[in-house]
């Protein structure tokens, strides 16, 4: 079965060179490297557990006797390859590195989709303005490695599903469902469907259908083992304050609370409310596109069927409705908003074509055009206004000695108020890891509770456990220095002096302080 609307082959010839997806992409990722710290909400703690898994052996930094790594583990391969890659550039340049290269493969990515369905090369930068998402203001760096590889993996099935279906085809299509163990198991789950999808537009008898849903048996099953696995030794793998988590109500937002979220989440809207008129300019390229052509359609619904024709723009829907239906919290994850910028990009490709050259051609490009020089702007200005935030917090990290144990207070997680309209997310709120990023040691919160990470406590020696339990990152008010203090030589402190004062009160005067802009280092005395 081929779609009746391109050339016979299953997809058409490239009319451009990628190249100029490749320029449009390392300019989007340029505000990545104009400031040292990312105003992503859970990065530090991604490049935390990267940099020990780097620096491992370094005896300086004294990871080994609290840490211990477990790479077999689900959704560590942004960390994988970070500290990889940060043997042969410096560690914070290497989840830059990572980051850069997730984004540049969307529209890559995108494209092949829009080679499937005979749709022009710009079709598939529209893909890159939802990539500054609300997974990416919160730092869900596995969701930014997942959304390309769905994309990818979307593309080669449906190729794959309109040739003869042997076993290289099989495999590869099993690999990819495997690969999405080490980036993240939500999306594993909305690729199978993808797939599933793809297969059943195209009507296959029982044996096809079969012979191609096989493929993503290995991926399934393995996600679906380790899962059961975990579940039934929770006790032994999960600490106490995962465990906590857990058991936290799922959260389910009313319908109309979900609508009014969308911009948000499409363009990570801070307080400036630029991201409505940025979702508007989008909906209108939508409605440009989308007016109906004068002349008919080429095929009819007996060359393939409507479904089959309309496949990635039905495709877009499911996984939009998703975003309606799933919660959104649940089990101490933010789970629903993460499916709605893919929605956008896979749609993408099921969109009508006017005929190119066209005025609504060149009107729909223009807006597109617009919608990224928009969004590039806002992205790079909150960047640098972001920088301003953290200003004075790489100073005083660097004057800390290596191996040591660090806490942190953040009573402004998202700066200072009115200063950028970082309140939501709160993007302050990990920066005590870049700590262990540049000197190792032991943080009072880290990652390393989770599952879900390549390294994890030894046993015996997660002492923050029980801290957690009474204080955690979210709470700083709960900090008593009497109870808690003790177990920590250094205190990052986001916060006026009052707030010092009201945490550490007579003690401070025995501690060393130090100050930059509203951030502070209490160091504790040594005896």
């Amino acid at each position: 079965m081929t779609d009746p609307s391109i050339p016979s082959g299953g997809e058409t010839p490239p009319r451009r060179t990628p190249l100029r997806l490749v320029l449009a992409g390392a300019l989007w990722v340029l505000p990545l490297w104009l400031v040292r710290f990312l105003p992503m909400v859970d990065y530090p703690q991604q490049l935390a557990a990267a940099s020990i898994l780097r620096f491992y052996g370094d005896p300086a930094r004294a990871l080994r006797q609290t840490y211990e790594i477990v790479l077999l583990r689900p959704q560590g391969l942004f960390e994988m390859l970070t500290a990889g890659l940060g043997y042969l550039v410096p560690i914070e340049a290497a989840g830059k590195l990572v980051l850069s290269l997730s984004l540049l493969a969307v529209p890559l990515a995108a494209a092949l989709l829009c080679r499937r369905t005979g749709r022009p090369e710009w079709y598939a930068l529209l893909a890159l303005a939802p990539t500054y998402n609300d997974a990416f203001a919160w730092g869900f760096v596995d969701n930014l490695l997942a959304y390309p590889l769905v994309l990818l993996g979307v593309a080669l099935a449906d190729r794959f599903f309109d040739r003869p279906f042997g076993g290289k085809s099989w495999t590869i299509l099993a690999a990819l469902g495997l690969s999405f163990y080490t980036v993240h198991l939500e999306f594993l789950l909305v690729f199978a469907g993808a797939v599933g999808w793809l297969a059943l537009v195209r009507r296959p008898s029982f044996p096809r259908l079969a012979l191609w849903l096989s493929s993503l048996i290995p991926g399934l099953a393995l996600g679906a083992g380790v899962l059961a696995w975990a579940h039934l030794h929770a006790s032994e793998v999960m600490t106490g304050y995962q465990q906590r988590l857990a058991a936290e109500p799922s959260h389910f937002a009313p319908f109309t609370a979900r609508v009014a979220h969308i911009p948000s989440i499409l363009f990570s809207g801070a307080a400036d409310g630029a991201c409505y008129l940025l979702t508007a300019i989008l909906l209108v390229v939508l409605l440009v596109l989308s007016v109906p052509r004068s002349e008919p359609e080429s095929g009819s619904d007996s060359d393939g069927g409507a479904l089959y024709r309309t496949r990635f723009l039905s495709l877009g829907a499911w996984i939009a409705l998703l975003y309606f239906v799933l919660p959104n919290y649940t089990r101490g994850y933010l789970v629903s908003d993460r499916l709605l910028p893919l929605a956008v990009m896979v749609a993408i490709a099921g969109l009508p074509c006017p005929p190119e050259a066209s005025r609504r051609w060149r009107l729909a490009a223009l807006l597109v055009a617009g919608l990224l020089a928009g969004q590039w702007m806002r992205t790079a200005a909150g960047f640098l206004g972001f920088a301003s935030e953290t200003e004075g917090l790489g100073e005083l990290l660097d004057q800390t000695e290596p191996g040591q144990s660090l806490a942190g207070l953040i009573y402004e997680p998202g700066g200072e108020h009115g200063s950028h309209g970082w309140d939501e997310p709160p993007v302050l709120i990990h920066t005590p890891a870049y700590y262990q990023v540049a000197k190792g040691g032991r943080i009072h919160f880290s990652f390393a509770q989770f599952f879900n990470s390549p390294v994890a406590y030894r046993p015996g020696r997660n002492e923050d456990d029980p801290l957690l339990a009474e204080w955690d990152e979210w709470n700083p008010q709960k900090f008593d220095y009497g109870r808690h203090g003790l177990h920590y030589r250094y205190f990052l402190v986001r916060g006026g002096a009052e707030r010092l004062m009201a945490a550490f009160g007579p003690h401070l005067a025995e501690m060393q302080v130090k100050r930059a802009g509203r951030w502070f280092l209490v160091e504790r005395p040594l005896r």
